[in-house]
């Protein structure tokens, strides 16, 4: 077993499939449809509304996600940028990349190329997507990493097919050359 198979364990040793890392001023318009979203299309999700209850210990909880996910769904927006919790998360899940696997999912939510490179060059150089595709299509790009193999994922929200990298280039806003 190499280190990427190590790092990104089989799907079946982890209790969720995504945890979603994001800042609190992003859950009402993009991150609570989009984790519902997810768990309505068959996809474990660690997101706080829905995994956290009264009396859990934050950061336990956060610490016990970020390690029993494949992936992290990272939601990248201005206020993510100036909070402290994402980038803790954020951390956690880079940690874990450096064992060898891809694990970080980056969505940009209302920022530019250059305000994601201002903060991290090496995010600013991943292939992303962007929350003006809408939530639909953002969540099928993440179910065909997180869940590849399960196609029936993307026949409950919609009658569309699931998205390639060219449709993921397609659906690029005009304006974004970058």
């Amino acid at each position: 077993m190499d280190a990427s198979d190590k790092a990104n364990r089989n799907a079946a040793d982890l209790k969720w499939d995504v945890f979603i890392c994001h800042a609190s001023e992003d859950k009402e318009d993009f991150v609570t449809p989009l984790a519902h979203f997810l768990a309505d299309s068959g996809l474990r999700v660690w997101y706080d509304d829905l995994s956290l209850v009264l009396g859990d210990s934050l950061r336990r909880s956060i610490d016990k996600g970020l390690s029993e996910s494949r992936f992290g769904v990272v939601v990248l927006s201005k206020a993510f940028f100036r909070r402290g919790w994402p980038q803790y998360e954020l951390d956690g899940l880079v940690q874990r990349e450096s064992e060898g696997a891809k694990v970080v999912l980056p969505v940009w939510h209302g920022v530019s190329r250059d305000d994601v490179a201002n903060y991290s060059p090496s995010l600013a150089g991943r292939v992303s997507v962007r929350s003006t595709m809408g939530i639909d299509l953002v969540a099928k790009a993440i179910c065909k990493v997180a869940k590849p193999t399960t196609s029936e994922v993307y026949e409950s929200n919609s009658k569309s097919e699931p998205l390639g990298r060219l449709d993921l280039l397609r659906n690029r806003p005009k304006n974004d050359t970058k």
